[in-house]
C-alpha cells in the first residue's frame, strides 16, 4: 500500500495539463494577433469583407472555452491561483471582441459614407460646373479637405472640413444630392475619430499581459507540484529498498521450510501411490456403472433421505426434459403433479424408502410431470441401497405415454370398425327396405291411374244428376267443390307415388355396390339424384339451401354412383357443420374452359375447421364428431373417390364463418389431372388441394 501511495504521488499528471494550457495560450496569442491584423486591414480598406474577422473571433472564443475547461479540472490552491487569471483573460478577450463588433459597425458606416461622399462629390462637381463657379468651387474645396482629413486625421483637418461643409450648406438652392453630401460629410467627421479610438483600444487590449500572467501562474503551480513529486520519488526508492531486504529475508526462511517439506513429501508419495491405486479401481467401477446407467432404455433416478435427486441418467433427461445440471440437488417433488405436492417434503426420502421396501420387485403406475408442466403416465420400480452418506432410493422409470396412446388408438379404431360394420349392415337393410317400398308404390300408381279414369267416366253422370236434381253433397262437401278437388287429389296421390318411386330408385342406385366402370355421365344429374336423397336432411337442418347448376357443364368420365356418394358426403358434412337453421348451404357446378375441368363446390356458413385439425381432415378414422356417431371415414372415402375420377379435392375455411369444399374433375376427353397431396388452409382466399 505504501509503494502504491508513493508511486501515485510521485507522478506528475499536471504536466499534461500544463502542456495543454501552454498550447491554448499560444493559440490564443496567434488568434489575437490575427484579429488585430484583420482589424488594421479593415481600417485601411484592404479587407473586402468581415468573414475572416468572424472566423478569427470564433477561434478566439473556442480557445478561451478550452482554457476555461482545462482550468475547471484544477482544484485546491492551484485553482484559487489560476482561476482568477483565466477569468481575467476571458474578460479581456470578451472586451476586445465587443470592441471589434463596435469597430465593424462603425467602420462599415464610415466606409459607406466615404464611398458615397467621393462618388456623389465627383458627380456634383461635374454637374455644377455648368451652373457657375461658386458651387463647384465649394465642392472641390470640401473634397480636398476631406481627402487630407482621411489621409492624416488631425484637429486642423477636422476644422477645415467642418468649415467647408458649413459653406456648402449655405449655398442657395442646393440640390438634394448636395444636402446628402453635406450630411455624409458631417457623419465622416463624427465617425472618423471614434473609429480610430476603437482601433487604438483594440490594438492595446491587455490580452498578451493577461496571457503572460496566466502562463506564469501555471508554471509556478507546476514547479511546486514537481518538487513535491520528487520528494515522493525518493520515498518510493527507500521503500523499495526496504521491501527488497524483506524479500531476501523471507527467501532464506523459505529455503529452510523447503528442506522440511521435501522430507515430508517423500513420505506422502508412498501414501499417494496407494490412494491413487484405490481411486483408479473406484473410477473404473464408477465408469462401468455410468456406462450401464447412461445406455439403459429406462430412466434411472436416485434420491437421498432428504428427498433430493442425486443421480440422473440420459434417458431421464429425455423423458422429463431436465438436464442433469439443473435437476441434481432439487427435490423429487418437482417431478410430481401439483396435486401430490402436499406431501411432507422433509419426510419424502424416508417415505420413498419405506415404500420401496414394501414394493420391492414389483412395478407400479403413477402420473408425473415434465419440465414444460405437462403430465404423463409412467411405470416405476423402486429399490434401496446404502452408502457412507446414508440410505438412497433408486427408481427404474419407463414412460407409458406411447403405450397408452396406442391402447387408446386401438380402442378407438375398434369402435370405429364396429361403427363402419353397422353402417355396412344399415346399407344392406336400406336396400331391402327400398325393395319392399317399391311394391305398394307401384300399387298406388296403378290405383291412382284407374281412379282417375273412373272419375272421368263418372263425372258425366254426376253432372247430369246435378242439372236434374240440383246441388248435392259428396263426402260432406258440395259437389261443385268436389268436382274440381277430386282430380287434384288424385293428381297429388299420383305425384306423391312417383316421388316415392324416384326416391326408392335413387336410394337403390346409391346403395348398389360400385362397379368402378368408367363411363361418360352428366355431373348435374348425379348432383340432382344425391340432393333428392338428402331432401329430408336439408329441410330439417337449414332454411337456406341454394343449388346453382351451370347449363354448360360437359360430361365427365367415371362412375355416376360414386359421384353421387361424393355429393352426399360433402353436403352432409356441410349440413352437420351448421350451428342453426338460419345458416345456409350452397351447392354449385361450373365448367372451367381454360383448364377443361368440371367444378363442384359445396359452401357452408358453419363453424369452420379448427386449425389443429386441418392437417388430418382426410385421415381415415379421424373425426371431430365421435359423440354424434361420426366414423372418420367420410372425407377419407370422398378423397379416394375423387382420386378415382382423376380429380382433386380442396378445402378452404375461416373459423366461425364457414368452409368451402371444391371438387375439380377433368371433362370427358380432357385427360387425367394428377392429384395433389392433402393440404388445407384457414382463411385462405383460394382452396388448397386435398387428394
Amino acid at each position: 500500500m505504501a509503494l502504491t501511495y508513493f508511486l501515485a504521488q510521485s507522478r506528475s499528471p499536471d504536466m499534461v495539463l500544463r502542456a495543454r494550457i501552454y498550447d491554448g495560450l499560444q493559440a490564443l496569442a496567434l488568434h489575437d494577433a490575427e484579429l488585430t491584423r484583420d482589424v488594421l486591414l479593415a481600417r485601411s480598406g484592404l479587407l473586402t469583407n468581415y468573414d475572416s474577422l468572424a472566423q478569427t473571433e470564433q477561434k478566439l472564443r473556442d480557445t478561451i472555452v478550452s482554457l476555461q475547461r482545462e482550468s475547471a479540472s484544477i482544484s485546491g490552491a492551484a485553482a484559487r491561483e489560476i482561476g482568477p487569471r483565466v477569468d481575467a483573460l476571458t474578460k479581456a478577450v470578451q472586451d476586445k471582441l465587443v470592441l471589434v463588433e463596435y469597430f465593424k459597425s462603425d467602420n462599415a458606416l464610415l466606409r459607406n459614407s466615404s464611398t458615397y461622399f467621393t462618388h456623389t462629390g465627383q458627380m456634383l462637381d461635374d454637374g455644377l460646373r455648368a451652373g457657375g463657379p461658386a458651387p463647384a468651387t465649394e465642392i472641390a474645396a470640401l473634397s480636398q479637405a476631406m481627402l487630407r482629413l482621411l489621409q492624416s486625421p488631425d484637429a486642423t483637418g477636422d476644422t477645415e472640413v467642418r468649415r467647408a461643409l458649413d459653406r456648402l450648406s449655405r449655398v442657395p438652392a442646393l440640390s438634394a444630392d448636395g444636402a446628402a453630401l453635406v450630411t455624409h460629410g458631417h457623419l465622416i467627421v463624427e465617425m472618423l475619430p471614434r473609429v480610430d479610438d476603437l482601433l487604438q483600444q483594440i490594438a492595446t487590449a491587455p490580452i498578451p499581459a493577461r496571457a503572460d500572467a496566466l502562463e506564469d501562474a501555471v508554471r509556478r503551480h507546476s514547479n511546486r507540484f514537481e518538487a513535491r513529486a520528487q520528494v515522493f520519488r525518493i520515498l518510493l526508492y527507500l521503500a523499495a529498498v526496504v521491501l527488497m531486504a524483506y524479500v531476501i529475508h523471507q527467501f532464506r526462511r523459505l529455503r529452510v521450510s523447503a528442506r522440511a517439506l521435501r522430507r515430508a513429501n517423500v513420505s506422502l508419495e508412498h501414501e499417494i501411490t496407494e490412494r491413487r491405486q484405490t481411486a483408479s479401481a473406484l473410477l473404473i467401477s464408477e465408469e462401468r456403472f455410468r456406462a450401464i446407467t447412461e445406455s439403459a432404455n429406462d430412466a434411472i433416478v436416485s434420491v437421498n433421505v432428504q428427498g433430493h435427486i442425486v443421480s440422473w441418467n440420459a434417458k431421464a433427461e429425455t423423458i422429463f426434459g431436465y438436464h442433469a445440471d439443473e435437476i441434481l440437488g432439487r427435490s423429487f417433488i418437482c417431478l410430481l403433479p401439483p396435486r401430490r405436492h402436499p406431501w411432507d417434503e422433509k419426510r419424502l426420502g424416508a417415505r420413498l424408502a419405506a415404500h420401496a421396501a414394501r414394493q420391492a420387485g414389483r412395478t407400479m403406475e403413477l402420473a408425473a410431470r415434465r419440465k414444460d408442466g405437462s403430465e404423463f403416465p409412467l411405470e416405476i420400480s423402486l429399490s434401496t441401497w446404502s452408502a457412507t452418506d446414508g440410505h438412497h432410493v433408486t427408481g427404474m422409470i419407463r414412460d407409458l405415454t406411447a403405450r397408452k396412446q396406442l391402447e387408446e388408438t386401438t380402442r378407438q379404431q375398434e369402435l370405429q370398425l364396429i361403427q363402419a360394420n353397422k353402417m355396412t349392415a344399415l346399407g344392406t337393410l336400406v336396400s331391402g327396405v327400398a325393395h319392399e317400398i317399391n311394391s305398394p308404390t307401384q300399387l298406388l300408381l296403378m290405383n291412382a291411374s284407374i281412379l282417375g279414369d273412373a272419375w272421368s267416366d263418372a263425372v258425366k253422370i254426376l253432372d247430369q244428376h246435378r242439372r236434374e236434381e240440383g246441388e248435392w253433397s259428396l263426402a260432406g262437401l258440395r259437389y261443385s267443390e268436389m268436382r274440381a278437388t277430386i282430380p287434384a287429389l288424385l293428381q297429388e296421390v299420383h305425384e306423391g307415388a312417383r316421388r316415392i318411386e324416384r326416391i326408392v330408385a335413387d336410394l337403390k342406385h346409391f346403395a348398389r355396390p360400385p362397379t368402378y366402370a368408367r363411363t361418360a355421365f352428366a355431373l348435374n344429374e348425379a348432383v340432382e339424384r344425391a340432393l333428392r336423397l338428402l331432401a329430408h336432411a336439408v329441410q330439417t337442418r337449414t332454411h337456406r339451401f341454394e343449388v346453382a347448376l351451370a347449363a354448360d357443364v360437359p360430361m365427365i368420365d367415371g362412375d355416376p354412383q360414386l359421384a353421387e356418394q361424393i355429393v352426399v358426403n360433402l353436403v352432409m358434412n356441410a349440413l352437420e357443420a351448421l350451428p342453426d337453421p338460419e345458416r345456409g348451404v350452397c351447392v354449385t357446378t361450373a365448367f372451367d374452359r381454360k383448364e377443361r375441368t368440371v367444378v363442384l363446390e359445396v359452401r357452408d356458413e358453419g363453424v369452420g375447421i379448427p386449425a389443429e385439425h386441418l392437417g388430418r381432415m382426410c385421415d381415415p378414422f379421424f373425426t371431430t364428431k365421435a359423440q354424434t356417431g361420426g366414423t372418420g371415414l367420410g372425407l377419407a372415402i370422398t378423397s379416394s373417390l375423387v382420386r378415382a375420377h382423376g380429380g382433386r379435392l380442396a378445402f378452404s375455411s375461416e373459423p366461425r364463418r364457414g368452409t368451402r369444399a371444391m371438387v375439380t374433375i377433368p371433362a370427358s376427353g380432357a385427360g387425367d389431372v394428377p392429384a395433389d397431396h392433402v393440404a388445407t388452409a384457414v382463411g385462405a382466399k383460394e382452396p388448397v388441394g386435398c387428394s
